[in-house]
């Protein structure tokens, strides 16, 4: 599993940092667990490319628990999954990201 911690505002250049450092580290079909816990907002890009990434890598990744205690971010999770065609699932403890990873 590949971790990625967001905190703050998101930009796209913060964005693009953190996930050229967990491309590195993605295996075969691993899990990724992105942590927005201490994330307070994103902008457009961001999102974007976000989506983009996960659509260049999807093959790389077998699911995505994005970790956010915001009600709105998990509808925008599930949107973002249909985007990219990737497995992804919001949850609200990193715990719970953790284990379904692991499914």
């Amino acid at each position: 599993m590949v971790r990625v911690t967001l905190i703050g505002h998101l930009t796209l250049e913060v964005l693009e940092a953190a996930l050229r450092e967990a491309e590195g580290k993605l295996g075969d079909r691993c899990g990724l667990l992105v942590d927005c816990l201490e994330m307070t907002d994103y902008t457009a890009e961001a999102r974007a490319a976000f989506v983009a990434w996960h659509r260049r890598h999807g093959p790389r990744i077998r699911r995505v628990a994005v970790v956010t205690p915001n009600p709105l971010y998990h509808m925008i999770v599930t949107a973002m999954s249909l985007a990219s065609g990737t497995k992804m699932k919001a949850f609200s403890e990193a715990t719970e990201g953790m284990g379904w990873l692991q499914l």
